[in-house]
């Protein structure tokens, strides 16, 4: 992979930018079915999946609610295009 530039992708960047797709990958699952997904319910599938934060914790509803609004942004934007 590379960026912008034309540079191959740090493997810093990549961690940097990995868990939260992977939570969103979650989210949208339960987005599809409820305007407001249980956070809950969605870091419990991630323990089921064994995503964690760093240093292996847990996540937890507070981890995810610092993430929604870029989610929910992301969100509007794909269904948008997909829409047109």
């Amino acid at each position: 992979m590379h960026g912008r530039d034309g540079q191959p992708l740090s493997p810093a960047t990549l961690r940097r930018y990995l868990l939260p797709f992977r939570l969103y990958s979650i989210w949208t699952q339960h987005r599809q079915h409820a305007p407001n997904p249980p956070l809950e319910t969605i870091a419990q599938q991630c323990a089921t999946h064994g995503i964690t934060a760093q240093y292996n914790k847990p996540i937890t509803a507070a981890h995810l609610t610092q993430h929604t609004t870029d989610f929910e942004r992301r969100w509007h934007t794909l269904n948008h295009h997909r829409q047109q």
